[in-house]
């Protein structure tokens, strides 16, 4: 067989795996109602709880971890980031506001 087709092979294998182990936790609770409208409160939170796990290493740490020197304007722009992100409530203007931001200064800078 194929090294391609034996990986295939592996990636639906554990596509399906993935899938039946999780649709085994929707059956043994019963129903998937139930399941949401007890972690709905817990579902809201991921999306920004993921964002911020992404992004807060990539600001903090911008050089190797042995040279740590903060970039105060990726600082900025974060902020700038968080207080867009407080009274929009959308994904897509802070990031957009925030990489504008940062873009300005590194050019205002320059």
């Amino acid at each position: 067989m194929s090294d391609n087709l034996q990986l295939w092979l592996l990636f639906v294998a554990v596509g399906l795996g993935t899938f039946l182990i999780r649709l085994s936790f929707i059956q043994f609770h019963g129903s998937a109602e139930a399941l949401i409208a007890r972690s709905k409160h817990i579902l809201t939170l991921l999306p920004p709880a993921i964002l911020a796990a992404l992004c807060i290493p990539a600001i903090v740490f911008t050089r190797p971890l042995t040279a740590y020197q903060p970039d105060y304007f990726q600082w900025i722009a974060a902020l700038i980031a968080i207080l867009i992100a407080r009274f929009s409530r959308s994904v897509f203007w802070p990031v957009a506001g925030g990489m504008i931001c940062l873009w300005l200064l590194r050019y205002l800078s320059s």
